[in-house]
């Protein structure tokens, strides 16, 4: 069975106690221990994703800053490459996709490096928000590539500056009602930020590469019934609330088994709770991890941290003896919480 070490909280000089397991009054469901190596789990677009990021990591493109994500933003099953040049304003994020031993650039997206992507619509909301305005797109895949079906302006947010209010839908101005309702399809869909989950770094290309994707075949029929109830029964409270809660699954102590990440939602004071597999349940962690509802995993050195509203806190479930004082980031970072949305479907998607 697997053991989590006792965490440490390295922010003043006392440390905290890790983990315990979750009480109950029934006896302890039996759970098969068996997992797969995630690094025996292969798919064919994994070896031309990882030359590609080598190839833009040589490219004049590339700057520190440069990061990347795997996800299926056409619907069809297959993840995409998305590499994120910058996270300046302008930046956009490149989508390429994988068939049968060829990559593809099938489009572009996004500002500050990132684009929204709505997996139960299946489109890209491609916003850019300026002082008092919004300029958006709506794009959807067909025949190979992105393109958009809609455009929209608009500018309320600049009344009290006195400027001239319009709404335009594909250059058209609108009444504000007329503007909303053509909006109305695409408007409060559960989505994902998608383009800079991970750095690159060696171990976060790795990690990117044959981990990330590997999660749903690693956990047995066990693990996944364990990881379907906590889900739904935090889906549940989360209804009533109509918060933005999503969830995430990572290897927070390389022990090449995933804790289960759950994150109330994207506001800023949201954190994260982490669930890990014990003696037959899944049993959570002491406290609360991260700030808008993720935190960051050095992917090399397991160690994640979040920039709270008040300092940088570090965690460690890895080593005992971590200390932050004598920790220096790499190269390799992850971010981790939010890459599922905390829906019907988002948790049928994962734990079928």
């Amino acid at each position: 069975m697997k053991k989590i070490s006792r965490l440490f909280l390295i922010i003043t000089a006392a440390a905290l106690t890790g983990c315990s397991d979750k009480n109950t009054d029934s006896e302890p469901v039996v759970v098969s221990s068996k997992t797969a190596d995630p690094e025996s789990i292969t798919f064919s677009w994994q070896e031309t994703y990882e030359n590609k990021i080598k190839e833009f990591k040589s490219s004049e493109q590339y700057t520190e800053n440069s990061a990347f994500d795997i996800f299926d933003v056409t619907g069809e099953g297959t993840p995409e490459l998305i590499i994120s040049a910058d996270s300046e304003p302008t930046s956009k994020c490149l989508i390429y996709s994988y068939d049968t031993d060829s990559l593809a650039e099938i489009g572009e997206a996004g500002n500050c490096g990132t684009f929204t992507y709505c997996p139960e619509t299946n489109i890209i909301r491609d916003e850019y928000h300026g002082n008092g305005f919004v300029l958006g797109k709506i794009l959807e895949y067909s025949n190979g590539s992105f393109s958009p079906v809609l455009s929209y302006s608009d500018n309320s947010e600049s009344a009290s500056m006195g400027a001239e209010i319009y709404h335009e839908v594909d250059g058209i101005n609108l009444s504000l009602t007329d503007y909303e309702k053509a909006l109305e399809p695409y408007a409060d869909t559960l989505s994902i930020d998608v383009g800079r989950r991970f750095t690159m770094g060696d171990s976060a290309i790795n990690y990117g590469i044959r981990f990330s994707e590997s999660w749903k075949a690693v956990l047995n029929s066990d693990h996944k019934k364990l990881c379907r109830e906590k889900l739904n029964e935090k889906l549940a409270e989360i209804q009533e609330s109509g918060a933005d809660a999503g969830f995430d699954l990572c290897d927070l102590n390389g022990d090449k088994i995933p804790e289960l990440i759950i994150s109330d939602s994207s506001a800023p004071e949201a954190t994260c709770s982490v669930y890990y597999f014990s003696q037959g349940e899944l049993a959570a962690m002491e406290g609360t991890y991260g700030a808008h509802g993720v935190f960051s995993l050095d992917t090399e050195k397991f160690v994640f941290f979040a920039d709270t509203e008040t300092d940088k806190k570090y965690w460690s479930i890895a080593n005992s003896a971590f200390s932050a004082a004598d920790y220096k980031e790499s190269d390799s970072i992850a971010v981790i919480g939010r890459k599922y949305n905390m829906s019907e479907s988002g948790i049928s998607a994962v734990f079928k």
